[in-house]
């Protein structure tokens, strides 16, 4: 029998507490917990005796375009193992993702071919097809509304995608500035620097504390470059793994909600995503209780997922959305609050939620442009700062000695 991994919440700000489980499936745990009133934080799978092609992971726009394969497929009439085999030979071999990916497929269609639904079969592999991609295949099986759950899952990647694809945009620029600076820098240092300072040193001028640093990081720099070389790879090296750090160690999850700029564009991702994919759910006639479970597992972060956790045992409790969702809008924000809280009164449907996801994209489109605005003059500042200080620290004992002639 599988094993699971239990992570729970007692309460707000509480340690989490770790847990293991049994359950013949993963649904059939989540419905042990769901009777408990347990405020469940993540339920996964032991990763002892996983079987490896289940870790196959894909690049979002190869899945995408997988998906939107299918999805014609399925409009146009043909069952899912057919539409399957048309994507398998519609899949190029040149890239190894694809080749992945077509290894995949082929399981799928063996898996269906087998009686096994689709959701169960898309299931197996969890680091592919996430839970709400399977929740929303699941329900649109179960209420005969397939194809129109392949379409919001496909909004929901296409959406995903395009965040993706605008965030990296956003950092090309100041990418390439910082390569073409650091090139300008190592110059400076490494060729201009030491000349002048030789002609000032035949001179016997006496130099200010600013060039004497100036020529101590030039000395060090030429005369240790693989040391500087692997000092700053090592540096690239840190700061990737700093988000990976963080995702793994739950204690710095609230840190990340405070910091400056980042801890404000992961409350706006995590509000639109949610807004989004819960839209999506409830337009396929998902229960509530059913669409926040599955909506917990749309970000990593442990706060999000367990303040998802607590408004989902007050909403079973029979509690209203928008009252559950109050205690945490630090997490949700006052506008997804009010705006349910406003929708419960009126009484207004899937229109009024893909309205307010319509607001919260909106707000967050606004908070990249305005990022991207300020970065660019920023990094223009600084490194504006960095090369004329050394321009001024080169040229600092020439003037000194013009003044004194």
């Amino acid at each position: 029998m599988p094993r699971y991994e239990v992570v729970t919440q007692a309460r707000k700000h509480a340690p989490y507490t770790r847990s293991f489980a049994e359950a013949p499936s993963l649904p059939a745990l989540n419905g042990q917990l769901f009777h408990q009133n347990r405020p469940v934080v993540q339920v996964r799978e032991a990763t002892v005796g996983r079987p490896s092609n289940h870790r196959v992971r894909l690049p979002l726009r190869v899945k995408l375009g997988f998906l939107e394969q299918l999805e014609t497929c399925t409009y146009l009439g043909m069952d899912v193992r057919t539409a399957l085999g048309i994507c398998i030979d519609g899949l190029s071999t040149r890239k190894r993702a694809a080749r992945e990916l077509a290894g995949v497929v082929r399981e799928l269609r063996t898996q269906v071919s087998r009686g096994t639904s689709f959701a169960r079969a898309l299931s197996l592999y969890p680091a592919v097809f996430d839970e709400v991609t399977v929740g929303l295949i699941a329900a649109g099986e179960e209420g005969g509304t397939f194809a129109d759950a392949l379409t919001n899952v496909r909004r929901i990647w296409a959406r995903n995608e395009e965040l993706r694809h605008r965030l990296a945009m956003m950092l090309v620029y100041p990418a390439i500035v910082l390569i073409a600076a650091t090139g300008v820098v190592w110059l400076l240092i490494t060729r201009v620097v030491p000349q002048f300072i030789s002609v000032l040193a035949e001179m016997k001028a006496d130099l200010p504390l600013a060039t004497r640093v100036l020529v101590a990081v030039s000395h060090g720099v030429t005369g240790h470059p693989a040391a500087v070389a692997l000092s700053l790879v090592g540096l690239m090296g840190v700061t990737a793994r700093v988000p990976p750090f963080i995702k793994r160690h739950p204690i710095l999850h609230r840190l990340a909600w405070r910091l400056p700029v980042a801890g404000r564009l992961l409350g706006l991702l995590v509000r639109a995503n949610f807004s989004r994919t819960f839209a999506q759910l409830k337009r396929a006639h998902a229960k509530t209780t059913q669409a926040l479970l599955l909506c917990r597992d749309l970000s990593w972060n442990y706060e999000y997922r367990s303040a998802i956790a607590r408004a989902l045992v007050r909403v079973q409790r029979g509690e209203p959305l928008s009252r559950s969702l109050s205690d945490d809008v630090e997490i949700f924000g006052e506008m997804m609050v009010n705006g349910i809280r406003f929708m419960e009164m009126s009484g207004a449907g899937t229109e009024g939620l893909e309205r307010l996801t319509e607001l919260l994209e909106r707000e967050l489109d606004g908070y990249i442009g305005t990022l991207r605005q300020v970065l660019d003059p920023l990094l223009i500042v600084l490194l504006g700062l960095v090369i004329g200080g050394i321009v001024f620290a080169t040229f600092l004992p020439a003037l000194q000695i013009m003044q004194n002639i």
